[in-house]
């Protein structure tokens, strides 16, 4: 006797409306930043790289990144089906990055540090900055296109699945040493600035390595189980 079909876990009603816009939405924005960052830098020479950040950083990554803020909100109230513990791990790291190093320390397109970072940290800072935009923009259009079309109930193409559970190998620790680069660089501006908040990145280099296996680890895991669910 043939099983009885069993009701899609999907989300419903307005709870998918608002999934799909907010996923489209961030596609779109993340797409934006991405695709902008790469022609900029394909048409500049590498010492244009601090007016590429002041083209995309803000308002764009600004708003872009920070708009994460509510993936926590959507799996603390069961929006979606996620770890509150990683996900607020990931927007934390993503928002002191741009927020606490980039916005506070970055070197303008005329020269001038924000707060005076030395040219050589600028320097490195700006390849790091690169590193990040690759590492977070190519994973951020493959994981909201992908969620897009899975609230949107079209079917995600096998390629596209192929992307999500594969490319992180490569992306995240792209991600995360371009990461602490930039976080071992605002180092020295940050004692200027004020020693408390020197002393506070110190730490959060100190949870970076723990913290970035607890989340790669645990994407392994989640390929796992996705990659064995779709072979069912």
């Amino acid at each position: 006797m043939p099983s009885k079909p069993t009701a899609s876990r999907g989300p419903k009603g307005l709870t998918k409306v608002y999934l799909l816009g907010y996923n489209a939405l961030s596609f779109t924005l993340w797409a934006t930043c991405t695709l902008r960052g790469f022609y900029l830098l394909a048409t500049n020479s590498p010492q244009d790289i601090p007016a590429i950040f002041d083209d995309i950083f803000s308002p764009l990554l600004t708003t872009t990144q920070t708009l994460a803020v509510l993936e926590i909100l959507h799996s603390l109230f069961g929006i979606v089906r996620a770890p509150v513990l990683t996900t607020a791990m990931q927007v934390a790291s993503r928002l002191l990055l741009v927020w606490g190093v980039m916005y506070l320390f970055h070197e303008k397109g005329d020269g001038a540090g924000i707060v005076g970072a030395p040219a050589e940290a600028a320097k490195v800072g700006d390849y790091a900055f690169l590193g990040c935009l690759s590492a977070w923009g190519v994973t951020e259009c493959i994981r909201y296109g992908f969620f897009a079309l899975q609230v949107l109930g079209a079917g995600v193409p096998r390629w596209l699945t192929w992307l999500r559970y594969n490319t992180f190998y490569v992306l995240y620790p792209l991600g995360i040493t371009s990461e602490c680069v930039m976080v071992v660089k605002a180092l020295t501006p940050a004692a200027e600035l004020n020693p408390l908040f020197r002393w506070f990145l110190i730490v959060v280099l100190g949870i970076y390595v723990p913290g970035s296996y607890i989340l790669y680890t645990h994407m392994i895991a989640q390929r796992k189980k996705a990659l064995k669910k779709r072979a069912e």
